[in-house]
């Protein structure tokens, strides 16, 4: 069940789709994990920081037969990234559920350096979705159980300039059968393979703060129905990187010498992804046009500044681990 955080409101328009999104007063990291009838749950308030949790539990059922389960979360944030990562291994009739969430806020401000009069600047950068997802299990007659033996969901959320822009999300399900499926989206659009770069777009006000906030919510559990048998699920460290900036323009495209500081220190003109990025992913997000864009542009700089995107999707040829 997704965070109240989250919950909101999701509206297709013809130049993307925008959802309500309610952060939390300052960056925090919370875990919370069990392990049959053992429980661990932690939080942090601060970045940059780590967080992690466990939980095992051992010893003999209702019926006399062995069983064993350990659970495990861990969380990481710092400037451009954030990341998280959920276990659970199992012997027996033992079953774990573990939740985590995280958020990370930092503030950016650019500049202008050619002295054009025109403080509007579109910003054009990346966002690294990189990670991966494991799942295995000693067979059993799916019959038995109604078929699903667990499952772990992660939602990434990317916002910049206090303006909704995007979210991922991802679930992989195990089948006492053995099966293993996963399904991904894109806002509200199914992409498949979920890990790549994105490439993005926006608007913003030179001289002016521009917030960038990033959020993680993770949920897994495995053997709830408490089948005999072993297994294991994981995901394993889905991280979302601000990816480095490409290019700074004006609304007619023309290049700009900016500069770029932020609140924590961090230089957003490169990556905060620490190894190879994967390949970029042919979705894009960009400004709009023609006489939408004046007329916009007219009733923005009578309210203050926003980010503008659109989204022209096609298909991605990424797999589905990628990234540090």
């Amino acid at each position: 069940m997704k965070s109240l955080l989250l919950a909101a409101v999701l509206a297709a328009t013809a130049s993307g789709v925008r959802a309500q999104f309610n952060p939390p007063d300052a960056p925090m990291q919370r875990i919370d994990v069990s392990a049959g009838a053992v429980a661990d749950s932690r939080s942090q308030i601060g970045s940059p920081g780590a967080l992690s949790a466990s939980a095992r539990d051992a010893g003999l059922d209702g019926s006399g037969r062995p069983f064993s389960v350990d659970t495990s979360g861990s969380t990481r944030i710092g400037p451009g990234r954030l990341s998280g990562s959920l276990a659970t291994r199992f012997a027996g009739t033992g079953g774990g559920s573990a939740s985590l969430s995280a958020y990370q806020h930092d503030a950016m401000t650019f500049r202008r350096l050619d002295g054009g009069p025109d403080s509007e600047l579109i910003v054009h950068y990346n966002i690294v979705i990189a990670g991966g997802s494991s799942a295995s299990i000693d067979p059993v007659s799916p019959s038995a159980s109604g078929g699903d033996a667990g499952s772990v969901d992660w939602t990434f959320v990317h916002r910049l300039d206090n303006f909704y822009l995007t979210s991922w999300d991802s679930t992989t399900r195990l089948g006492y059968d053995g099966s293993v499926t996963t399904t991904s989206h894109w806002n509200v659009g199914e992409i498949g393979q979920v890990y790549a770069v994105y490439s993005f777009s926006a608007a913003v006000l030179a001289g002016s703060a521009v917030d960038l906030d990033l959020y993680l919510e993770m949920n897994s559990q495995l053997n709830a129905a408490g089948i005999a048998t072993a297994g294991s699920l994981s995901a394993d460290a889905p991280t979302i990187y601000w990816g480095g900036i490409s290019q700074v323009t004006d609304w007619f495209g023309n290049r700009l010498d900016y500069t770029v500081s932020s609140a924590s220190g961090f230089n957003y003109a490169l990556s905060a992804e620490p190894s190879p990025a994967p390949e970029p992913a042919s979705w894009a997000m960009s400004v709009l046009g023609g006489l939408a864009l004046v007329l916009w542009l007219r009733q923005r700089r009578s309210r203050g500044a926003d980010t503008v995107f659109s989204s022209t999707p096609a298909s991605t040829t990424h797999s589905t681990t990628a990234g540090g």
